[in-house]
């Protein structure tokens, strides 16, 4: 599966939406509701398909029956930061869909792009080695990855919030107006936010595992997700390590050849627990 955008960023205010609305209306993605949805995400229909699928995939709902629920990080979402203006809610959706195999192309594109980029590419090129690189049983056709992409590529753009995580930037090339070339770019989030996505992905990946080498979580895409060198990473597990709450979640050791990470607490009972701590902190701030 993938993440079908419909060529439609998500926003600020569909995401606000859903977790305001939702509660109260989780019938409002069916056919029945079309009006009310309309008038509610100020959306047309092929709008409103395209975010139910970027609300699903990063886990912010569950769709059964044609009826939305909020799951967990929705829940906890909506009673946070119903107006989703906090960096911490976006790197939430961020991470969930980085981390979630049916996000296709926005999973991969973080996967596979380095923070660190060298290389300015056209959208052309990305979508090129998109196509090359799906991790999926059923291959997308180059027009579909075309067009799914096209909504992840309009989150780079100023004014949208995954673009305010920092992780991506964009040029025009001089005399080439409305071209735009595409880079990764490095970040440096708050340890908090390295401990979580440590967590996410044992959850995801490794969860039969009391101990993981740190290799394996960074090959899986850890430091393509943060827009950190895996240098950095390690750094940030060092001071997890020694951090009076999140020492309690995850725990770091370096051998001679090999380091590995703990899990002290994991699963879901964790990753609810580091997620409110996140909020009541406030240290995740926009770069």
């Amino acid at each position: 599966m993938a993440l079908k955008t419909d060529k439609f960023a998500i926003t600020r205010y569909w995401l606000s939406t859903a977790i305001s609305e939702l509660p109260g209306h989780p019938d409002l993605f069916t056919k029945a509701k079309l009006s009310a949805a309309r008038k509610a995400f100020l959306a047309g229909a092929n709008q409103l398909t395209a975010i139910k699928n970027w609300l699903s995939r990063a886990e912010v709902i569950e769709v059964d029956y044609g009826r939305a629920t909020l799951t967990d990080v929705g829940k906890l979402m909506a009673a946070q930061d119903e107006r989703a203006e906090k960096a911490w809610t976006w790197w939430l959706f961020h991470l969930h869909l980085c981390a979630n195999g049916d996000a296709f192309p926005y999973s991969t594109f973080y996967w596979r792009f380095e923070p660190e980029g060298k290389t300015w590419w056209t959208f052309e090129g990305i979508v090129d080695e998109l196509g090359a690189h799906q991790d999926s049983e059923e291959e997308l056709a180059k027009e579909s990855v075309k067009s799914y992409f096209e909504g992840v590529e309009q989150t780079f753009r100023p004014g949208h919030p995954l673009h305010s995580l920092g992780l991506v930037e964009q040029r025009e090339p001089v005399g080439e107006t409305g071209r735009k070339l595409t880079r990764r770019k490095l970040t440096c989030p708050a340890d908090v936010v390295v401990a979580y996505t440590s967590l996410l992905y044992h959850s995801v990946f490794f969860s039969g595992m009391a101990t993981v080498e740190a290799r394996l979580l960074l090959e899986r895409g850890m430091g393509g997700a943060l827009g950190m060198r895996d240098a950095d990473i390690r750094d940030s597990f060092v001071r997890i390590s020694q951090h009076s709450r999140l020492s309690g979640f995850v725990q770091y050791t370096q051998a001679a050849n090999l380091d590995s990470l703990q899990f002290v607490t994991s699963g879901l009972p964790a990753l609810k627990k580091i997620r409110a701590f996140a909020y009541e902190t406030g240290d995740i701030r926009w770069p």
